[in-house]
C-alpha cells in the first residue's frame, strides 16, 4: 500500500511501546546497531461481557531480529525487574518477520502486557508495521496500533 493503514479500535485497544534496558522510551529516529530494546505491547478488551481468545501479532520492521520472545529465559528477571507483572500467554514465539502470542481473556482479566526483545542489526530507514490484536472466532472485534518509522544508525 503506498499509506500505512490508520489506527483501529474495534473493541480491542492496543500499543506497542521501545524501550531500552533500563526501561526508558527509545527514539527510533537513531538506534544504534547492535542495541538491544524491549518492546512492550500493552492492550485490553473494551467489551465487558464477552470473553476472548485474542491473537496478537507484532510485525518486525527490517533491521530488526528477535533475540527472544520469552524474557524469563533470555536475561536475568531481576535485570528487567521494572516490567512488572506479564500476561501469562497461551503460545508465544519469535519469528522472522514478526511476533506472535496467543492468550486468553477471560472473565475480569480484560487487560493484556506483553514484552520481547529486538536487537538493531542492519542499518537504514524502516517502515515500522503497526502492532494487531484481534478475537480469534469474532475477528470483528480488533485494533491496530500506530506505524511508523525506524532508523538504525551504524555502530561507532
Amino acid at each position: 500500500p503506498l499509506e500505512a493503514p490508520p489506527p483501529l479500535n474495534a473493541g480491542f485497544r492496543i500499543q506497542r511501546r521501545f524501550l531500552n534496558l533500563q526501561g526508558k522510551p527509545v527514539n527510533l529516529q537513531q538506534v544504534p546497531q547492535g542495541e538491544v530494546l524491549v518492546v512492550l505491547l500493552e492492550g485490553k478488551a473494551d467489551s465487558k461481557d464477552l470473553d476472548h481468545q485474542a491473537l496478537i501479532v507484532d510485525p518486525l520492521a527490517a533491521g530488526l531480529e528477535i533475540e527472544s520472545p520469552q524474557l524469563a529465559k533470555s536475561r536475568s528477571i531481576s535485570d528487567l525487574g521494572w516490567l512488572g507483572d506479564l500476561s501469562t500467554a497461551l503460545y508465544m514465539d519469535g519469528l522472522d518477520d514478526r511476533f506472535v502470542a496467543a492468550l486468553d481473556l477471560l472473565g475480569e482479566e480484560r487487560e493484556f502486557r506483553l514484552a520481547y526483545l529486538v536487537r538493531a542489526v542492519t542499518p537504514g530507514t524502516y517502515r515500522l508495521p503497526p502492532t494487531e490484536v484481534e478475537d480469534m472466532y469474532s475477528p470483528r472485534y480488533r485494533a491496530r496500533g500506530d506505524s511508523g518509522t525506524l532508523v538504525v544508525v551504524p555502530a561507532r
